[in-house]
């Protein structure tokens, strides 16, 4: 690892930030300019301390969902008041609240361009009344605009089976070296029924950025906080231990 990325990492396990460490590969940080991972970590921790910017964000997010259908009602993380283990809830009300979850991350990529990063387990749990409680932590992004394009490619051209879309995405992202891996990462068959495991999110983003660096790519700094929502889905998504329709999730919040 380069020695200006191995400074700025240990100035990151200083920070609330430390916890993505684990989750990174170290091929990821390879592939990311040092100005502009610096950069990103800068962005990510200014939106951590602007509170007056997370309150608007976390009300036009809340707007924005429920535009979409998508009942969701997000509560400043410190008014937390239900249990954090998933555990507790019947299998039915796991499979909801993942399936709300995939929605919620989907549906913030296409609906605007600022998403809340923190679907970590035990950041989500029903509400009485059919909607979703959101109490996520302070992590946000408003993304760059044609980052955010290309992801949107990406997924709108993998999971509605348009290839020069899909095709498009890659390309712009920079990833046409590992374009094999990342249809691996997204999975085979009809993604109907998908199990999630941090474990298996590690492995293949790590195959997905060997090649990218094997190739010698450079990569977006939007990256970053992509990599962190990811992160944070598949541990949200592991907790609640069912299978999922990753399809279905993406047709209902970009529809």
């Amino acid at each position: 690892m380069r020695a200006g990325v191995g400074l700025l990492l240990r100035w990151v396990r200083g920070t609330e930030w430390r916890w993505f460490l684990d989750f990174a590969s170290p091929a990821f940080f390879d592939v990311m300019p040092l100005g502009s991972l610096s950069s990103a970590v800068r962005g990510l921790l200014r939106g951590t301390a602007d509170a007056d910017g997370f309150r608007r964000a976390r009300v036009e997010t809340e707007k924005r969902l429920r535009e979409r259908g998508i009942g969701v009602r997000i509560r400043p993380a410190d008014a937390v008041d239900w249990p954090a283990d998933s555990a507790v809830l019947a299998p039915e009300a796991r499979r909801a609240l993942g399936q709300r979850a995939l929605e919620i991350y989907f549906a913030q990529l296409f609906a605007g361009d600022t998403s809340l990063l923190d679907l970590r387990a035990g950041r989500l749990a029903p509400a009485d009344d059919g909607d979703v409680l959101w109490a996520p932590r302070a992590a946000w992004v408003h993304w760059d605009r044609g980052f955010l394009a290309a992801l949107r490619d990406l997924y709108a051209g993998f999971y509605r089976d348009d290839e020069a879309r899909f095709a498009r995405g890659v390309s712009a992202l920079g990833l046409e070296a590992a374009a094999p891996a990342l249809r691996a990462h997204f999975g085979s068959g009809d993604q109907r029924a998908v199990r999630f495991a941090t474990a298996e999110f590690q492995a293949s983003f790590h195959e997905v950025f060997v090649r990218c660096r094997d190739a010698g790519a450079t990569l977006h700094a939007d990256f970053l906080p992509l990599g962190i929502a990811l992160a944070c889905l598949y541990d949200g998504l592991e907790a609640l231990g069912m299978p999922l329709d990753v399809r279905d999730a993406f047709e209902r919040a970009v529809r």
